[in-house]
């Protein structure tokens, strides 16, 4: 089953902010479904299934109707310590996962200025005076919600008015899909075989010896590498008690159907291409196959 926007909800622990002038509720949001299986008795709570695509935005609230003003979707899930600043001066403050700052207006949402920190923004911007002048400081550090390769740092920036500092150079950004990260493993070494049910043993370089039904990595291999042209067999192999099934997202490139434990399949991966996967009987169980 997919939850949608997720178990962390679509607002999740990013600082909110209320602004008197407008009287709306500012909020940042991510769009990250959230996966929940039960499927005899291989129970997953709350996992983000691998090969989905990550977003976000920022939501006006009006806390009087408890309706968005206005909603703004943007590439980047905004709700995991994004905090949000809006200032008397009608300006608002956010930074994102990519590193960027922005200042909006606060009551259309336009981008009025942009400045590159280095690092992903996971604080909540913050405003004081010192003699009498006016400054804007946050920290870009980084960190590992939702996207496990945000760019980290330790950067402490402040801004005032005729601030002469350069910007940081841009850091790699973060995938925006919730990537399978294991090792690849390419289609000679794995025999162009994929293992239903059981995890790659790297030191043997071979599937597991036993079933695994809740791992998300019972894929073996999970991450498979090979040419334009190649053909794999899926395989449900004779020691497994479950029925298994590898069906492909997204693309719609294969579905092995219901395998029982001896029965394979086999399918010819004819244009490149990143395929990702699934269990249909276990559906945490999650593999890429990569052709190029």
């Amino acid at each position: 089953m997919i939850i949608f926007p997720g178990a962390g909800g679509g607002a999740d622990w990013a600082h909110l902010s209320f602004n008197p002038h407008t009287g709306w509720i500012y909020v940042g949001y991510g769009l990250i479904n959230s996966g929940y299986s039960n499927s005899r008795d291989g129970r997953v709570n709350t996992s983000r299934p691998l090969g989905e695509y990550f977003a976000g935005g920022i939501a006006a609230v009006d806390p009087v109707t408890n309706k968005p003003v206005w909603v703004r979707d943007g590439e980047w899930s905004l709700a995991h310590g994004n905090g949000i600043l809006t200032t008397a001066g009608r300006v608002m403050f956010q930074g994102g996962p990519d590193g960027v700052l922005h200042a909006m207006d606060d009551v259309t949402g336009d981008v009025l200025w942009s400045f590159q920190t280095g690092a992903g923004v996971h604080t909540s911007p913050i405003s004081y005076e010192i003699d009498g002048e006016q400054y804007i400081a946050v920290f870009a550090g980084g960190n590992g919600l939702p996207y496990p390769d945000i760019p980290k740092g330790d950067h402490l920036w402040a801004f005032k008015l005729g601030g002469t500092v350069a910007p940081a150079p841009a850091p790699v950004p973060p995938s925006k899909r919730n990537d399978v990260r294991t090792a690849p493993v390419t289609g000679a070494a794995a025999r162009y075989t994929v293992t239903i049910g059981r995890i790659w043993d790297a030191t043997r370089g071979a599937p597991g010896a036993t079933e695994n039904t809740v791992a998300q990595n019972a894929m073996s291999p999970q991450h498979l590498t090979i040419p334009v042209g190649a053909t794999v067999t899926f395989v449900n192999p004779e020691g497994n008690a479950s029925a298994h099934a590898a069906v492909s997202f997204f693309d719609d490139e294969f579905d092995t159907g219901v395998l029982m434990p001896g029965r394979s399949w086999t399918h010819t991966f004819t244009k490149p291409g990143t395929y990702f996967y699934n269990d249909a009987i276990y559906p945490q169980n999650t593999g890429k196959i990569v052709v190029s």
